[in-house]
């Protein structure tokens, strides 16, 4: 008799299970889930966007090589599709391939090789480019995913974001917009490179844009930053121990500086509404106390740490660490839960990500009589939400820049 999987049933595990192993798929369920070929749009990485029960969004791996050692299998039964352990089964949904990634722009580009969503919202990096890898100097976990072609990588026009964001927003795939920048020598730290973009989108798009880029070298810029339209920043650190930020991030280390980040993290808490400033913090590339140490620390200035599990790339430089288990990373997240709400912090607006475990689905690794209502979540996550959360950051952007201007 086959032992019970306790994870099966647990929406905020059995992602996080789904994230690390992978999920088996027949080919013909792939086919009548609307995956049928690994890499039919523009070179997306194969992954299967599942939403888990209370609307648990997940991208797990199901053509590399590891998942064939996976314990869970995604089936198809009577109409719908179930992922199985080969004892027990748990009912989920799978999110069609967005049909925007088969369209060009007017100028030829795929919108696939622009925006890609992942659960809640469309990721787009207008300029591909990141002056680490030009000094050799790039976060040895990153394995230079950029288009990068002799220290130059490809940079989209504000009319080429502007379709992808369109067709998305069709959609109803970018009711977030997440932008982000490699690093550059400018002070500002690539805001006055974004400031066309973001004041396009928002002109065009009742929508919420999320900014992430490396800390300017003057709090101004975060001011700026908000001025013109970005609702959420994120200045990912990564690595809290300041050893191993040296070690693993050189470049940040080297030319911002690990307390410019908490610097510019603190100043960014003070500008915009609660729960919209976050960091990284990779879990698997420091010590967990490290990590719990860097929660406490980020929570406790109002930022909200955002915690991606390591995967090892055969083309990082990290060859020595290893992806870690389920069992060493799950406190984290019932820790990280614990940590936000303390601090009273905003867990609405970092959500619905399929990529990595939010603060808010934390609460499924502590006690049942100790998870939130959801009622908040549920609310933003309707259209009358959003609308009213995009009117209330408007006005209060334009209350604080109207201040701003007078002192």
């Amino acid at each position: 008799m086959k032992k019970t999987n306790t994870y099966l049933h647990n929406p905020g595990y059995l992602k996080i299970e789904l994230m690390l192993k992978g999920v088996r798929v027949d080919g013909k369920v792939l086919k009548k889930a609307g995956f049928d070929k690994c890499r039919d749009v523009a070179n997306i990485a194969c992954g299967l966007d599942i939403i888990l029960p209370h609307n648990t969004w997940v991208t797990a791996p199901y053509a590399q090589d590891f998942v064939n050692d996976s314990p869970y299998e995604l089936i198809e039964k009577d109409g719908g599709f179930f992922i199985t352990d080969g004892n027990k089964s748990v009912k989920v949904s799978i999110a069609p391939i967005p049909e925007f990634y088969r369209l060009k722009t007017t100028s030829g580009v795929q919108l696939s090789k622009i925006g890609l969503v992942h659960g809640g919202y469309v990721a787009i990096t207008p300029a591909t480019q990141c002056d680490f890898f030009n000094k050799d100097i790039e976060c040895r976990y990153c394995a230079g995913n950029l288009d990068i072609n002799k220290g130059k990588g490809t940079v989209y026009t504000v009319e080429d974001v502007l379709e992808t964001v369109e067709a998305a927003y069709k959609e109803g795939k970018a009711e977030v917009v997440y932008l982000s920048i490699g690093f550059s020598e400018t002070a500002d730290g690539g805001v006055e490179f974004l400031k066309p973009y973001i004041r396009a989108i928002k002109k065009h798009f009742n929508t919420l844009v999320a900014v992430e880029a490396l800390p300017p070298k003057e709090n101004k810029w975060i001011d700026e930053t908000y001025a013109i339209g970005a609702d959420s920043v994120l200045y990912n650190l990564e690595i809290f121990d300041p050893k191993l930020f040296e070690e693993i991030c050189p470049g940040r280390a080297a030319l911002i500086g690990r307390k410019r980040y908490l610097d510019a993290l603190k100043y960014a808490a003070t500008v915009f509404p609660s729960g919209t400033v976050a960091s990284h913090l990779i879990v698997g590339l420091e010590p967990i106390e490290s990590t719990v140490e860097g929660i406490d620390f980020l929570a406790g200035m109002g930022v909200v740490p955002i915690l991606p599990v390591y995967r090892p790339s055969p083309r990082a430089k990290l060859p020595h660490y290893k992806t870690p288990s389920t069992e060493v990373v799950a406190p984290v997240y019932g820790y990280l839960y614990r940590a936000v709400t303390a601090n009273k912090i905003n867990i609405s607006w970092v959500r619905d990500i399929s990529v990595v475990t939010t603060p808010l689905e934390g609460r499924f690794f502590i006690d049942d009589n100790a998870r939130v209502k959801t009622f908040v979540q549920n609310f933003y996550k309707s259209r009358l939400g959003l609308k009213a959360a995009w009117s209330l950051a408007t006005l209060r952007r334009k209350l604080r820049v109207k201040v701003s201007s007078r002192e």
